[in-house]
């Protein structure tokens, strides 16, 4: 049975809510770009991925195998930044923050930046509103909603029945998946995305120009570097991107919600240790990201902070989850969406 959400908060008081912590993040200097270590950050970046890429051109065995694992968290950190860059929160400026975003994103990890960042400020702008969140559309191999699943033809909803047991499998077609669809709408439209054409030119360039005609690597060797890091990163990053959304309700009427309300309902943030926020990318405080995308990835779990107190001061519940109890939450979904197909 599909599950959706009803307010409970007026537009007023929601507003009066999200203002206060609104003023305290920015009290605390949360909300200012993250400009200072951005440069430096990428340059170390730069130089790990070098080595790691001289590494899978030219080793084998095992030594290969973990330059193409090193490569797969490079490219997931360098799509980090540029997430941070999409949302204005990498440079004090929205073309220093669209350059970086090209060059962490479309030149390093093939995913076209303009493209993307449209559909994912879709995302945030109508998230979990199945007519209108880009994030719920899925052509064939799942649905996550039961109107994706009927609108399916014969396949999709075979495909359907299974869901929740092979999208752990197909995550491996993950990272590819979402890279050709980017690569593909940017280049539908060369005119509108021809900062992304220009950077996927230069991208291939890159991981295929450079070593083979310049370095000698044979075009076998550079084909698996480039290919066998994003089949690793791909459960990867379904393991961080699948439990942010999937399973919270729908919104049935969006304009009966307020802003900080809609976010709060439909986000679930994950109890992890501090350790391991470099490797969610901050993406694990999924509230705080929804209500304040500005804010930068580093300084996600002070704000968590004050949002939580912010909660508990007003008697409100916050979405608080494990990752295994997301990930739960996540199988129950598709098992239910699935029983309609």
């Amino acid at each position: 049975m599909q599950s959706y959400v009803e307010p409970a908060l007026t537009d007023a008081e929601g507003r009066a809510l999200w203002l206060a912590l609104f003023e305290e993040l920015k009290r605390r200097r949360l909300l200012a770009p993250a400009a200072s270590g951005a440069l430096a950050r990428l340059a170390l970046l730069g130089a790990l991925l070098a080595a790691a890429l001289a590494l899978a051109w030219t080793a084998g065995g095992a030594v290969a195998l973990g330059a193409y694992a090193a490569l797969a968290l490079l490219l997931a950190q360098f799509a980090f930044a540029g997430h941070d860059a999409g949302h204005g929160s990498l440079a004090r400026t929205a073309a220093g923050n669209r350059a970086l975003g090209q060059v962490a994103m479309t030149l390093v990890t093939g995913l076209a930046f303009d493209e993307w960042i449209a559909r994912h400020r879709a995302h945030h702008l109508h998230c979990q509103d199945e007519a209108r969140d880009p994030d719920l559309a899925v052509d064939l191999v799942v649905s996550l909603t039961a109107a994706s699943r009927r609108a399916k033809g014969r396949v999709g909803r075979f495909l359907t029945r299974g869901q929740a047991v092979h999208v752990w499998a197909l995550s491996l077609l993950f990272g590819h998946s979402q890279r050709l669809l980017s690569q593909a709408a940017a280049l539908r439209h060369p005119v509108r995305h021809r900062a992304d054409a220009a950077m996927l030119a230069a991208h291939f360039a890159l991981w295929f120009a450079v070593p083979c005609a310049w370095l000698g690597v044979p075009v076998g060797a550079a084909m698996l570097a480039y290919l066998a890091p994003l089949t690793l990163l791909g459960p990867y990053l379904a393991a961080i991107f699948w439990v942010n959304h999937v399973g919270m309700p729908l919104i049935r009427e969006p304009a009966r919600f307020s802003f900080f309300e809609r976010q709060v309902v439909t986000s679930r943030t994950l109890a992890v240790p501090r350790a391991l926020d470099w490797a969610f990318g901050g993406l694990n405080y999924q509230v705080e990201h929804h209500l304040f995308p500005q804010v930068p990835s580093r300084r996600l779990r002070e704000a968590h902070s004050a949002v939580r107190r912010h909660f508990e001061r007003r008697g409100l519940d916050y979405p608080l989850s494990s990752w295994a109890e997301a990930a739960r939450a996540v199988a129950r979904h598709l098992r239910r969406i699935a029983k309609g197909a």
